[in-house]
């Protein structure tokens, strides 16, 4: 009877392990084929996928590390940004667009972000950077000062979801 029980447990055990085997495959395969970089006039931004949940302050401090700074790129305001999906292209794309401090911490509130309207044309999502209506909320003029920008873009496919980020310099 104790061995029968041992059994029964241990198939239990390896049906489990297999049904959980499966799903980890499909979420892996997914994380790599489905990477993002940007294109704006001659600069290739590359993009970083973060967890879902990362709302934070600090999202975009890893950005402004010594070692990555200066890999921020410079882009005009009249660029256009064209989003470049490797593997499956997603069926919904959306961009927010947030000021940042030179340290990388938000300069407004999150909800404040505007969201940004996308160009979809044969399935290639495009955006014209222009200005940030939130960068209009600061009353002191600084004619030297960076303007950093952090663009969060959470894309869709059938099979799940991704959250990517980077990080511009104004020009």
């Amino acid at each position: 009877m104790f061995y029968i029980k041992q059994g029964v447990v241990l198939l239990l055990f390896l049906l489990g392990l297999s049904g959980c085997l499966g799903n980890n495959e499909e979420i892996r395969e997914m994380r790599e084929g489905d990477k993002l970089r940007v294109i704006a006039g001659e600069h290739v931004i590359a993009c970083t996928s973060v967890n879902q949940e990362l709302n934070s302050m600090d999202t975009f401090k890893a950005f402004f590390a010594d070692e990555s700074l200066s890999e921020i790129k410079s882009i005009k305001t009249t660029e256009m940004l064209l989003l470049e999906f490797e593997g499956e292209q997603p069926i919904e794309v959306t961009v927010k667009d947030s000021m940042l401090s030179s340290d990388g911490n938000y300069l407004y509130p999150d909800k404040l972000s505007p969201k940004i309207s996308l160009t979809n044309k044969d399935n290639k999502f495009s955006f014209i950077l222009g200005k940030n209506l939130t960068s209009g909320l600061n009353s002191q003029f600084e004619s030297a000062k960076m303007n950093y920008r952090g663009f969060k873009i959470d894309a869709a496919w059938e099979s799940g979801e991704r959250t990517y980020i980077f990080v511009i310099k104004e020009q």
